[in-house]
């Protein structure tokens, strides 16, 4: 099968049709006045530095983390050569995400390839990266690459939102949710859109869920 990707509101809107006309139970949350959209994200070396400081962090926490870091210029791979890690300790890194910049700036990584290969294939090459695992590797191939058919199993919010749209007794495993997903293709990615944000409405009208 050809990977689909997101590159318009056409696209986007594909995949909402597609989804809402073959899951009754997703189509729900997809008919609600929310806003699902896609925003691309650049590519290449800070792309890659920015999901990598994202990871396990809040939004709020990420963004002043980031914001200081394009600050002090530090979003490129030569400058950061040029600081020791106390400077990024500055920025709000943790010492194990700086061995994890160190190793994204050290990576002899062709950015331009991974344009053109399969998403598979991409996160096969990535993951061999200290500090990237499956999920910081599926994030960029979603907002980066805009690959159309990705659904991070291991994220604590779309599992959460399966949970309570499908009504279950608990989260489900990421091998369940892994099974589930299959039912999305090939627009599992549009999926996990739908699902961030009826988990962002449910959270706003319950308050944190966990």
């Amino acid at each position: 099968m050809c990977e689909r990707t997101i590159n318009s509101d056409l696209d986007l809107k594909e995949g909402l049709r597609y989804l809402s006309e073959n899951d009754s139970q997703l189509s729900r949350a997809i008919e609600h006045k929310s806003k699902i959209s896609l925003t691309k994200r650049n590519t290449g070396f800070s792309a890659l530095l920015k999901t990598i400081v994202s990871q396990q962090l809040s939004t709020a926490a990420a963004s002043k983390i980031w914001q200081r870091i394009i600050e002090n210029n530090l979003q490129d791979k030569a400058n950061i050569l040029l600081v020791k890690d106390d400077v990024l300790l500055s920025m709000g890194l943790s010492r194990q995400k700086c061995s994890y910049v160190r190793a994204l700036v050290l990576e002899d990584l062709d950015y331009q390839s991974l344009n053109s290969i399969s998403t598979e294939l991409v996160i096969n090459r990535l993951v061999r990266i200290k500090g990237i695992g499956k999920w910081t590797a599926q994030i960029y191939c979603m907002f980066s690459l805009a690959r159309g058919n990705i659904f991070p199993t291991g994220d604590l919010a779309l599992q959460e939102a399966i949970r309570i749209l499908f009504q279950l007794e608990k989260r489900p495993t990421e091998k369940e949710v892994e099974a589930q997903a299959q039912n999305w293709t090939p627009w599992k990615t549009v999926a996990a859109l739908v699902l961030w944000d009826f988990y962002r409405r449910e959270r706003n009208r319950k308050g944190v869920i966990w």
